[in-house]
Parts: structure tokens; sequence; C-alpha cells
């Protein structure tokens, strides 16, 4: 069986920091005497579920659009749950209790609960969400088999803490091939999955995309 950890993109997305929503308009319309249904779609690619590569950060890194797609098959996916709210940190000790299990993980979702304000309160889900600490992306770098991070934030960065996101993002991604899901759908979701499949939109010259997000469970 499949479920999605990606969240359906809609005009009212939340976006970073209350980034711009997507545009979806009307080309042809059949109920105008069209012989079809098309759409323009205008959208951030760093909206909704998304995948960061690491060109998003480091001006020599791959884009999104030059992973093959074994890279984007994840076999040893962990789901680890770290409980935070407004601004908080998530820090190595959150981390290192799981010390043992990440040497044979390649893809690590981090859930802290902070995906029940997407809803319920979007601002702070814009604006004032966790962030990765830069010594806790340090921490990762040691598991040479994690390929990959997912969070269910907005961002491993925060408004709040702008220059620890960015710092994070870069000891993640720079001079590396890995990659960053963010605003993941892990609300209600089965704590083990046997595998996870992210599947960007493979779209030429950009860093980053909007991605599907698949688990086998």
């Amino acid at each position: 069986m499949w479920i999605y950890l990606s969240h359906v993109l809609t005009r009212n997305s939340p976006c970073y920091d209350d980034g711009p929503r997507p545009e979806f308009t009307p080309g042809k319309q059949i109920a105008r005497g069209d012989s079809s249904n098309t759409y323009f779609i205008k959208l951030l690619n760093h909206i909704g579920t998304h995948v960061d590569a690491p060109y998003h950060f480091d001006p020599n890194g791959r884009k999104i659009s030059s992973y093959r797609a074994e890279e984007l098959v994840f076999e040893k996916p962990l789901l680890i749950d770290v409980s935070k709210d407004l601004g908080e940190l998530i820090t190595v000790s959150d981390l290192k209790k799981h010390e043992q299990t990440l040497r044979n993980v390649d893809l690590l979702l981090i859930r802290t609960g902070f995906q029940r304000y997407r809803e319920k309160d979007p601002e702070a889900f814009m604006r004032r969400g966790p962030c990765l600490s830069a010594e806790a992306a340090s921490f990762l770098r040691q598991f040479s088999n994690l390929r990959a991070l997912g969070v269910d934030m907005i961002s491993i960065s925060s408004p709040m803490r702008r220059d620890e996101g960015r710092e994070a993002h870069r000891r993640l991604l720079v001079g590396r091939s890995f990659l960053i899901i963010e605003d993941m759908d892990l609300h209600g979701k089965p704590d083990a999955f046997k595998r996870v499949v992210v599947a960007p939109l493979l779209v030429d010259e950009v860093d980053s995309a909007p991605c599907t997000v698949l688990a086998e469970v």
C-alpha cells in the first residue's frame, strides 16, 4: 500500500514568510466553448511540499533536474518524533538519541508536530516555525548513508531565526548531493515506511521544485 507524504497545492498553500501564493489561470475552457480545459500555473518553486537541491545554496551545486531516478528512491527511511513549537530549535541532543539507527538510514523524516499550525494558524506556520540548528545540520553530515532530510515545517529555516536556518541549509547542501524536503504531510501517518519516493517537478535551470512524496507502508 502506498500513501502520500505531500500536500496538494492550492491557491492558499502557505509560503515561507508569507510569500507569493500559487496562481491558476484558465487557458482553454469547455464552459466557454473550447474543446478542452487547460490552465496556466504560476508558482514559486519553494512552495507546498518541495525539495531543495544543492544549487539552492551552492552556486556550484546540483540542480533538481540533474537527479537520476534511483537517487530519488529511499529504501531505508526513518521517521522520528521531535516535538517543537513556535521558534524552537531542533538540536543535536534531539537527534543524538537516534545516533546508532541513523548509521543505516538514507532518509530521515523529522515530525515536529508543527504541521498542526498549517490549517489553524497559517501565519504562525509561515513566520514562526521551528528551525534546524546549524550544529544539528553538522551532526547529520557524519552519516555517510544519509542522502536526504524531510520535515513537517515550512522549512528547516524560520523567519525568526534566518541566519541559523541559512547556515543549516549551507551545512547540509554545499559540496554535496544532499536533498531537503520541506512542508511534508506527516500528521497521522504510520511510524515506519518500507520505502519513500520523492518525485519533483523536473524543470531545467531551477535550483529546487515542488514534489510529490510517496511512501510504501
